[in-house]
């Protein structure tokens, strides 16, 4: 493979309306078949090749077989090679005087390629290893994806511009073995052989999908497959048909789903055709996640849960501050609580395609009153406080970044001695800013994703101004004036005793995205549960955002 994960190629695939994709290179599909075929033991059927018709038989040693990729409009498929060792095709010839002699040719080397194309159906026997990942017994359907030779009711043609079977010149009276016969010969060996491969019936299996019958109730309902089907992408550097190549490596064997995200959408009637290359360096297969999923429908909710509680603390900022004049008083920044949705504020939507935008503003326009036998009168505050949360992905890399600005204003004031005339006011300001990461990598260990988030203060700026005093003007003794003076600092002072209450609700934040990350992280390693190319688990490495915003992660198989 050639290339790396952000090479530019790449990240220029498009999934076409299709949720998800999982993508294997040829070279993967081969390693495959190989891993069924080492299996077979020396005296199996399907490890040698015998046959007899009149005049002709053959006896030699079968390799593992491979299949090249074919991607034709409406017509995807692949060719199956038999490929033979050592061995002998025997065929009687008329020789000196027209008697009949043997003419014997050796096999090594030949192929024998067949049209075939891929089926799904469900499936016969299940592997232990997938019954453990299923989470939900009765809830899901297990289909296998089969290597379709169908039925035999007439005999599967050889194609002659990819087989080969030559005569060696050393062959003696090869001038005399008729091609066509001989190929004839080879077409009834061969289909007598895959009928035993079919009747083996885990020889050319390619991989299980699991399809949702009963979505559970938990977290393993994100991204639950409803519809899958495979389709051949055949590489197009150029984006021509006739550059198209059946051995090249870069050809992709695509399962292409449809899942349970809101709102739910049919599979497209459309074939996925060629954007980019799916491989790169030694990684030949990449799980392709749809921005619609890992963003709009997962990515948007988790950051609602943070936007909420931004809200959340900078009334909790508020409470700590007037507390001691309204007790009891739990809402501060308007009349009541607002609901979560009111909290989420306006959904800006997408700048590009990547911006989440959650704007809230929450300004108490009615002065809260409170009298105090004090020689207060009147006291009131009008808070006010504006939550804004943008987050984006890191483009060609495994993270996203998040960052809320929490700007607060709060002005207040009273009356005081028994006089209307005497007054004090004070209007204060916060402007905070938290920048947040979710990074996510390979664990090399158990080839899972793992990701982490780190939430730090990045700007806290405190505006304060001095006590305000109208009223009596010139007139008002000096006593009274150091008392509304020192009131006024007193609660200037407040902002003090809230700063511990901001330092806990940044920790409560922290402790969203920490769950955010968790979450994707089950998410992103619960998939493996749904699509088992290769009748195996794999290893998952190089999580990226495209370009397109679609998450792009490296699949290898565990040995």
């Amino acid at each position: 493979m050639a290339g790396a994960a952000a090479d530019s190629s790449r990240m220029g695939i498009t999934l076409q309306d299709y949720d998800q994709v999982i993508a294997l290179s040829q070279a993967n599909i081969n390693e495959t078949l190989r891993r069924h075929f080492s299996k077979l033991g020396e005296i199996d059927p399907l490890a040698s090749f015998k046959a007899k018709v009149p005049l002709s038989s053959i006896s030699a040693q079968v390799l593992a077989p491979t299949v090249e990729l074919v991607d034709k409009k409406g017509a995807d498929g692949a060719l199956y090679l038999i490929r033979l060792g050592e061995g002998t095709y025997s065929t009687w010839v008329p020789g000196a005087n027209d008697e009949p002699v043997v003419v014997k040719v050796p096999t090594n080397g030949w192929e024998l390629a067949f049209a075939v194309d891929f089926a799904f159906e469900p499936a016969k026997k299940i592997p232990d290893d997938i019954k453990r990942q299923v989470p939900l017994p009765g809830g899901y359907s297990v289909h296998q994806l089969m290597i379709n030779f169908g039925d035999f009711t007439r005999i599967l043609q050889i194609d002659p511009k990819r087989s080969k079977f030559p005569i060696a010149d050393s062959s003696k009276d090869k001038a005399k073995v008729d091609p066509a016969s001989m190929e004839a010969a080879l077409e009834l060996f061969s289909n007598t052989y895959l009928k035993q491969v079919k009747e083996k019936g885990d020889c050319n299996v390619l991989g299980f999908a699991i399809q949702v019958d009963q979505a559970p109730k938990d977290r393993d309902a994100t991204f639950l497959p409803l519809a899958s089907k495979v389709q051949i992408v055949g590489y197009r550097p150029d984006g021509k048909a006739e550059s198209f190549r059946q051995d090249h490596p870069y050809n992709a064997f695509c399962f292409t789903e449809m899942t349970n995200a809101e709102p739910r959408r049919p599979m497209p009637s459309t074939e996925i055709t060629y954007s980019g290359n799916w491989f790169y360096e030694s990684i030949g297969g990449t799980m392709a996640i749809s921005r619609r999923l890992i963003w709009d429908s997962f990515m948007v909710k988790e950051i609602k849960n943070a936007h909420v509680k931004a809200v959340e603390l900078s009334n909790d900022f508020f409470a700590k501050i007037f507390s001691d004049q309204f007790r009891g008083k739990s809402w501060y920044i308007d009349d009541s609580k607002p609901s979560f949705s009111e909290m989420c504020g306006r959904y800006m939507g997408h700048k590009g395609w990547s911006n989440l935008a959650y704007t809230a503003t929450y300004q108490n326009g009615i002065p809260k009153h409170l009298n105090n036998s004090d020689g207060l009168i009147h006291y009131w505050f009008c808070p006010r406080s504006t939550v804004h949360t943008l987050a984006m992905p890191e483009y060609r890399k495994g993270g996203i970044q998040i960052e809320q600005d929490v700007e607060l204003t709060w002005e207040m004031g009273g009356e005081f001695f028994a006089s209307k005339s005497i007054n004090v006011y004070l209007k204060n300001s916060l402007k905070l800013t938290l920048a947040t990461t979710v990074s996510f990598n390979a664990v090399s260990s158990n080839g899972s994703l793992h990701a982490t988030s780190k939430t730090q203060i990045t700007r806290k700026d405190f505006g304060k101004s001095d006590p305000q005093i109208g009223g009596l003007g010139n007139n008002l003794p000096a006593s009274w004036t150091k008392q509304l003076i020192k009131w006024g600092e007193e609660h200037n002072e407040s902002y003090r005793k809230a700063e511990n209450t901001l330092a806990d609700g940044v920790d409560t934040i922290g402790g969203v995205f920490a769950n955010v990350a968790d979450n994707l992280k089950y998410v992103l390693n619960n998939q493996n549960k749904f699509i088992f190319p290769g009748n195996g688990t794999f290893d998952m490495k190089d999580p990226i955002f495209s370009d397109k915003g679609d998450l792009l992660v490296g699949l290898t198989y565990r040995r």
